[in-house]
């Protein structure tokens, strides 16, 4: 990252107005001030990545995100629905509650993080849980899953879905 030296004072200067009112944030004024002084804009970049990121996510990431969460919350609340026998079986199914998106490579993430904590959607099923699943593998399955579950909403068969769908999205 490049900084004029003008972006650079006016960064030391507030880092420093930081420190004197003692400030307790996410962002280490100390830290930041060190970094900036000895011109490590990289390390900067590398510490606070969720400012600097490259890019906004595009809408399809958005809508995709929007999707999903979607899906997952109809599914759960039609996998909490389940008495008997049903219920008992969907106990075994591998994917029965939301694991996230990979915070680490996948804009989903983000997206999902913003709606859910900052925007307060979602937050019925998950406000305070881990959105980060540290795993590239499940995008894919989610994808899968959300183009069978769009099958079952065209249908008009989606609030509540059937165990039969259920299981079929699920097991």
């Amino acid at each position: 990252m490049q900084m004029s030296d003008g972006e650079r004072l006016i960064i030391v200067m507030l880092a420093e107005v930081m420190e004197a009112l003692k400030l307790d944030q996410e962002i280490d004024p100390a830290l930041v001030k060190t970094l900036v002084i000895n011109n490590d804009g990289w390390a900067l970049k590398r510490k606070y990545s969720g400012i600097f990121h490259s890019e906004a996510p595009s809408d399809d990431v958005v809508s995709e995100t929007t999707n999903i969460l979607w899906m997952w919350g109809i599914i759960e609340h039609s996998i909490a629905s389940l008495t008997g026998v049903e219920a008992n079986e969907a106990k075994g199914w591998h994917w029965t509650k939301w694991d996230g998106f990979d915070g680490n490579n996948d804009d989903h993430y983000g997206v999902a993080r913003t709606m859910i904590e900052d925007l307060g959607e979602f937050e019925d099923s998950r406000k305070g849980i881990n959105l980060n699943s540290h795993s590239q593998t499940l995008l894919p399955r989610y994808r899968r899953m959300y183009e069978k579950f769009d099958a079952h909403v065209k249908a008009g068969k989606a609030s509540p879905l059937s165990f039969d769908a259920l299981r079929d999205l699920c097991s």
